[in-house]
């Protein structure tokens, strides 16, 4: 007996089925995009976060850590801010361009000559290395000839190999007077029991045991004879330092732009520190000023009273202000006396995200409000009294595309503890 139900068609999917089937799939294809699109923006935010704020984090305690060591083995007033005359053999040429023996110089806008709209400063740190003391020592003799050897009242702590700055304090305190210039030299003997040698000759180290050859001794001596007592010596130890941060952005070999470098002028060719090194990547601007102890209101800090020489900040300069050490007359005691002034330095340094931010909307760059934005635009710093939404940092040169990224801006004010710490 035949079953009806055998002998029924058997029907497929109809097309209004397969169409539905596919809406609802193209419906679910579009919804796992969205989530992913969104997942994707939140990560790509999260990552860019993470970017800015370990780069910036790194160079800024780098800059914090070497900016509270400048000035330690220089903090003689006497000295502190002489133009220091230097012979180097390792340099090219070997008379060294005359700077301050000062523990921080600043160099405001150093592209600007090549730059349209510079934002990045430099920073020059000098400390010492000495172990032992860190006092002047007075010459115990006058100095009959360039090439004489240094006699002190005392040679506790000094080594051959050391560095040391030998310099004359002021017969007094006027602006008008006209510095002594400051030799740096090299210790290649001790001779007797208080003398210094400094001449051409090769030594032997008394910390390395090494044989050495001088590199700071001019074989013609020093430019100036220096007298008994007014003649001062600073030891700076086996490895004093003078360096450099800087950045570079714009450059036309982008591997080397936007990165925080360090370079070491005293360290020996040997050491990699003497070449210009990455501290931290993307970093696109580094901000400093002064903070100055010299009764000046320019209203960037606010007081009671304003008064000179009480270790109170009385205001935060750049080094194109007039009343910047660097501006005042190097070659007289107020230029010496403004770099005695420098209490503390603020600093900023600006990191952006590794990857570019998609538009919000549209094909152009919103990631960063436009320079010109007063309302919108955030890559500030140094707020306070004279700035209270802070002071824009134009970030237009480092790129084109530079709208494309986010900012981060870390800041911080860094108290110079070995010039409160000074000798009187």
């Amino acid at each position: 007996m035949n079953s009806p139900s055998l002998k029924r068609p058997q029907a497929g999917m109809s097309l209004v089925e397969l169409m539905v089937a596919m809406v609802i799939s193209l419906v679910g294809v579009l919804v796992i995009f969205q989530v992913f699109a969104v997942n994707e923006d939140v990560r790509r935010t999260t990552t860019a976060g993470s970017d800015e704020q370990t780069s910036g984090l790194v160079a800024l305690l780098r800059l914090e850590r070497e900016l509270r060591l400048a000035g330690f083995g220089i903090n003689d007033f006497d000295l502190m801010g002489c133009p220091v005359s230097m012979y180097d053999n390792q340099s090219a040429p070997t008379a060294v361009p005359a700077f301050s023996l000062a523990p921080v110089r600043i160099v405001t806008n150093r592209d600007s000559a090549n730059n349209n709209n510079p934002a990045t400063d430099q920073i020059s740190i000098i400390y010492g290395d000495v172990s032992q003391t860190s006092a002047s020592v007075a010459l115990g003799t006058d100095m009959a000839t360039a090439t004489d050897t240094v006699t002190l009242t005392y040679r506790y702590g000094f080594h051959t190999g050391d560095r040391f700055v030998i310099g004359q304090q002021p017969p007094n305190l006027l602006a008008t007077q006209v510095l002594v210039t400051c030799t740096m030299g090299e210790v290649n003997g001790l001779v007797g029991l208080i003398d210094l040698k400094h001449d051409g000759a090769g030594y032997i180290n008394t910390v390395t045991g090494l044989a050495t050859q001088p590199r700071f001794n001019n074989p013609v001596g020093f430019p100036v004879l220096y007298p008994y007592l007014a003649g001062k010596v600073m030891n700076l130890g086996q490895n004093p330092v003078r360096e450099t941060f800087s950045l570079t952005v714009g450059n036309a070999d982008p591997s080397k732009n936007n990165k925080l470098y360090v370079q070491n002028i005293w360290a020996d060719a040997a050491d990699p520190a003497s070449q210009t090194q990455p501290v931290a990547e993307q970093i696109v601007a580094l901000k400093a000023e002064y903070g100055m102890d010299d009764s000046n209101n320019n209203g960037s800090v606010t007081h009671a009273a304003y008064a000179v020489d009480d270790n109170i900040i009385d205001n935060y300069v750049d080094s194109n202000a007039a009343t910047a050490p660097n501006n005042l007359n190097a070659a007289q005691y107020q230029g010496q006396q403004g770099w005695q002034r420098v209490r503390s330095v603020r600093l900023a340094v600006v990191s952006r995200s590794l990857v570019a931010a998609k538009p919000l909307s549209g094909t152009t760059c919103d990631a960063t409000p436009d320079f010109t934005d007063d309302a919108n635009y955030q890559v500030r710093w140094a707020r306070g009294p004279d700035a209270p939404a802070g002071k824009k940092i134009d970030l237009r040169n480092t790129g084109a595309d530079w709208r494309c990224y986010k900012y981060k801006v870390y800041e911080s004010v860094v108290p110079l503890r070995n010039v409160f710490w000074r000798q009187p």
